[in-house]
C-alpha cells in the first residue's frame, strides 16, 4: 500500500490546551480511515492542522513525501488535499452548478476577474456537470445554494471536493444533522467513492456508518491517539469503550 499522508508527532496547542498531542497517523492510497472520539477529542482540530487552517505547534504533515505543515489552505488544496466542513459553507447567491465551478478553479483562479474569464469554458462546465450527476445534484443545478436543503448542501460540499481532482478527501461529519434518509444517501455516496478508489479520511459520530465504510479507525481522546485498527479491533478496545462507545451507551 502506498502511503499518501503521514502525520508525525503532530501538536496543536492553544495555550495550556493540548487539542492534538504528539499524534502519529498514516493514510494509504485507496483506503478509508475513520477518525472517531468524543466531543472535544481533537478531531476537527486535526483536520484543520493538516489542511492549513491552523499552523501546528509542532510535528510534521507529510504529503507524498513532502512536508506541508504550516502551508496556507489554498496551497494544501493545490497539493491535493480537499476537505468538507461540519457546517456547510456554500456561496449562497450562486447556483449549485456555479458553486462547483468556483471550486474547480482552486488550481487556476487568482481573483474574481479570472473566475469570470476562465470559469465557464466548455471543459470546466462539463466537468462540473459530471460531478453533479455523480453526487445526485443534476436536478437542482440551477437552484441557488441558499434555497436547497441541508442534505443537498452536504452533497454539494462533496461535489466541490471532487471537482478539484484530490488525492485525498477529508470529510468532517458529512452526516451531521441529517434525516435517516439523507444519512443513507450520504453513506451510499461515500461507498461509491470508495469503489472508485478514492482515498478518504472520515470524521463521523454515527458509529454504524464509520464501521461500515472505513478500512481502519483511529480513536482520539483529549488530543491523543488511544487506539487504531480495523473496525472489529477498535470495538473491542477497553479504552475505546470507556472513552467513546461507553459514552454513547450512556446517552
Amino acid at each position: 500500500m502506498r502511503e499518501i499522508l503521514r502525520v508525525e508527532g503532530l501538536k496543536m496547542y492553544f495555550g495550556g490546551l493540548k487539542a492534538v498531542d504528539n499524534l502519529d497517523m498514516s493514510v494509504y492510497q485507496h483506503k478509508t480511515l475513520g477518525v472517531i472520539g468524543p466531543n472535544g477529542a481533537g478531531k476537527t482540530t486535526l483536520f484543520n492542522a493538516i489542511c492549513g487552517v491552523y499552523k501546528p505547534t509542532g510535528g510534521k504533515v507529510i504529503l507524498n513525501g513532502q512536508e506541508v505543515q504550516g502551508s496556507k489552505p489554498y496551497e494544501i488544496a493545490r497539493k491535493g488535499i480537499a476537505r468538507t466542513f461540519q457546517i456547510s459553507k456554500p456561496l449562497h447567491d450562486l447556483t449549485i452548478l456555479d458553486n462547483i465551478i468556483a471550486a474547480s478553479g482552486v488550481h487556476q483562479y487568482t481573483g474574481v476577474s479570472s473566475f469570470f474569464k476562465k470559469s465557464h469554458t466548455r471543459e470546466v462546465v462539463e466537468k462540473a456537470e459530471a460531478v453533479m450527476e455523480m453526487v445526485g445534484l443534476t436536478e437542482i443545478a440551477r437552484k441557488k445554494a441558499r434555497d436547497v436543503s441541508l442534505g443537498y448542501l452536504r452533497r454539494l460540499e462533496i461535489a466541490r471536493v471532487l471537482v478539484t481532482n484530490p488525492q485525498l478527501i477529508m470529510l468532517d461529519e458529512p452526516c451531521a444533522g441529517l434525516s435517516n434518509f439523507a444519512i443513507n444517501e450520504i453513506t451510499e455516496l461515500i461507498l461509491k467513492l470508495k469503489a472508485q478508489g478514492q482515498t478518504i479520511v472520515l470524521i463521523e459520530h454515527n458509529l454504524p456508518i464509520t464501521m461500515k465504510v472505513c478500512d481502519r479507525i483511529l480513536v482520539l481522546n483529549y488530543g491523543q491517539k488511544i487506539a487504531e485498527g480495523t473496525p472489529s479491533e477498535v470495538q473491542q478496545e477497553k479504552q475505546v469503550i470507556e472513552a467513546y462507545l461507553g459514552e454513547e451507551d450512556e446517552d
